[in-house]
């Protein structure tokens, strides 16, 4: 363990042996930040996936820098499906040590499979998705996109859990039973999966189950055995017969008497009876017929409205998604951070990432958590990037190629609004280019906001020219 405040490596004294700072509460936070870690690694080790998430966030509380703990907490997380939190704990693992960290392998590990990333975005799309359609009372079709979710990353908790929810309000707890051992295979300690799966034991083991009636030990066309020295006698079981007239006679008079009782008694009940469940089996298939006519109609209203909802929603996609159809915010955003992390990509790369993010995204839809990303980014590479413009904007202006020289002067000033000499250069691009307009407007910025500037001179002899 080492200081906190000169780095040397600590002793069993409650003093740092180099600067003399009291760390005995530092010792204890660190060590209860390692008793967490050790606990989420053994409930990790046991597939109790939720208790070992309980266990690290607590060690995180205590050390923001445990890497160990953070790339555990990573694993989980991409484990039980949840993809983009684990990279986002894998990112900042690499934040806080950049070198000799196997959140490079992971990173690396989805960063080389773009199939993987697009699977991962779709998978969260189409959950989001079945999340509205629970909202919005369409069962049906939220089991279908949860099919489809867990058909692309069947290690999905949630949507594991989520389908067997749907299965249970639809009285289908056999599915639903499926549904959840699937997700306490993946994570034995989820208190949603066991209560979710005690309502259904409850539903498929009813306490009041009928008891079995036993069968008579002799009934009709059974046999008895009995031995006779060393042989087996099976002899069969015969009820005995009343073979006297009396007998006969009795039963006739019965059988006469019954049929007279069922034809004038029984049969005109049994008539009449009949026509009334006919009549009541007319009426119920009336009113069912009604009831399906009223949910054919509803239906039909509600197919209206969520194809309004998809051309909605695909004229918003159109809007947040890149031309060819296929990237989003998340997307650029993940690219941008894999870029700077990167050795083997510059700035510019990470800033053509960022660029590619709409700015009403970034307005009206963007996480608080997205937003913070996306502006340490922007920190990182400013300077170095609106170097990179203004030295390519520069080149293109000497070559007098100005569309391009503008644009590029033009990032390098909104990335370094300090520097002078690219809004100069950019003004002349303006100029040159017969924009005379907009050159006049950046010559004016730069004389009120630059006054000391050793271009202002240069800029008044332009404007003078203009105005000639």
């Amino acid at each position: 363990m080492e200081c906190f405040n000169c780095g040397a490596n600590l002793s069993n004294s409650p003093f740092c042996n180099a600067c003399g700072v009291d760390v005995s509460k530092y010792k204890k936070i660190m060590y209860t930040a390692n008793r967490f870690y050790n606990d989420g690694l053994m409930k990790a080790n046991v597939r109790d996936l939720s208790g070992a998430v309980v266990s690290l966030r607590q060690c995180l509380k205590f050390n923001k820098n445990h890497i160990d703990a953070r790339n555990l907490l990573g694993l989980i997380y991409f484990e039980t499906g949840e993809a983009v939190a684990g990279l986002s704990e894998w990112v900042i693992s690499k934040n806080i040590r950049a070198q000799k960290n196997i959140a490079d392998d992971y990173i690396n590990m989805i960063q080389q499979n773009q199939g993987r990333l697009e699977t991962i975005n779709t998978t969260v799309n189409k959950f989001n998705n079945a999340l509205g359609l629970c909202l919005q009372d369409s069962p049906d079709l939220a089991v279908i996109q949860l099919k489809k979710v867990l058909s692309l990353n069947p290690k999905y908790v949630k949507a594991h859990q989520l389908l067997a929810l749907l299965y249970i309000e639809k009285g289908e707890y056999e599915k639903a039973s499926k549904e959840l051992d699937r997700a306490a295979r993946i994570d034995a300690g989820s208190l949603i999966t066991r209560r979710y799966q005690k309502e259904v034991e409850k539903a498929l083991n009813p306490l009041d189950e009928k008891t079995k009636k036993k069968k008579p030990a002799f009934a009709s066309g059974a046999s008895k055995e009995y031995k006779i020295g060393n042989e087996t006698i099976i002899q069969p079981y015969k009820e005995h017969e009343n073979s006297t007239i009396s007998t006969v006679v009795h039963i006739a008079i019965g059988l006469v008497i019954g049929l007279l009782a069922a034809y004038f008694l029984i049969l005109p009940a049994k008539v009449n009876s009949v026509r009334k469940e006919n009549a009541s089996e007319v009426s119920s298939y009336g009113q069912e017929i009604d009831k399906k006519n009223a949910e054919i109609e509803e239906l039909n209203t509600k197919i209206t409205a969520l194809e309004q909802s998809n051309l909605d929603l695909q004229s918003n996609l159109q809007q947040y998604e890149g031309q060819n159809g296929t990237k989003n915010a998340t997307d650029y955003l993940l690219g941008a951070a894999y870029a700077y992390i990167d050795t083997n990509q510059t700035d510019v790369n990470v800033e053509e990432y960022l660029s590619a993010i709409g700015q009403d995204y970034i307005d009206n839809h963007a996480s608080t958590e997205f937003i913070e990303l996306y502006s340490l980014l922007q920190e990182k590479i400013g300077d170095s990037v609106s170097q990179s413009y203004y030295d390519s904007g520069l080149a293109a202006y000497n070559q007098m190629n100005y569309d391009t020289a503008i644009d590029n002067l033009k990032k390098a000033y909104n990335y370094d609004a300090t520097s002078d000499d690219a809004l100069y250069y950019l003004g002349l691009a303006y100029y040159d280019s017969g924009n005379i307009a907009e050159a006049k407007n950046r010559f004016d910025e730069l004389i009120n906001t630059f006054p000391t500037s050793e271009l202002v001179d240069k800029a008044r002899q332009k404007l003078e020219e203009i105005g000639d």
